[in-house]
């Protein structure tokens, strides 16, 4: 899957205001950087929060993007995540099926936690919809992707485009 482009903006009033609400969510003095990065990113090990500016960032997508990694921060444990990631690899489980499950989790949690994240979140997903973000407005069958990448759309940007699956893919999409 392709990714585009992405602009930045060196405005970070609004940034640094979601810094703060990034801390009380997580509830503990984590560090937060934002820099020019493709995507944000939370290191379980220094709790350090890397949160992207991209141009033309609003408040739901800082929320989005911190809300989503805050969710690492509160409920991906540092104890055993690795271990899990090289258990899957030797039984033949790519790490990103891995990583896809867990963020379906982590904002699922997050969004019954934080209740007022839900509409930002949807909103900054249909933002990065209309950006072509994941780079499928010019594919012609979704279909053709492999199952990682179809789940990770789905829990994504499923509210905005139909991803198919087969009857028994759709039981793998149930459980997670």
């Amino acid at each position: 899957m392709t990714k585009m482009n992405v602009a930045f903006n060196t405005d970070d009033n609004m940034g640094q205001n979601k810094s703060v609400l990034a801390k009380l969510l997580a509830q503990e003095n984590i560090t937060i950087v934002q820099k020019k990065m493709e995507t944000a990113a939370f290191d379980l090990k220094t709790r350090t929060l890397y949160c992207p500016i991209w141009e033309a960032m609003d408040g739901d997508m800082y929320d989005l993007l911190m809300g989503h990694e805050v969710g690492h921060a509160l409920d991906t444990p540092q104890e055993g995540w690795h271990d899990a990631i090289d258990k899957a690899n030797k039984m033949g489980i790519s790490k990103s099926i891995l990583n896809i499950v867990e963020d379906a989790r982590i904002e699922k949690r997050q969004k019954r936690r934080y209740p007022g994240l839900a509409r930002p979140m949807l909103r900054a997903y249909k933002q990065l919809n209309d950006r072509d973000f994941f780079g499928i407005k010019k594919l012609s069958d979704l279909s053709k992707l492999n199952l990682a990448d179809r789940l990770n759309l789905h829990f994504k940007l499923g509210a905005f485009n139909a991803i198919p699956f087969s009857e028994q893919e759709r039981q793998i999409v149930v459980e997670i």
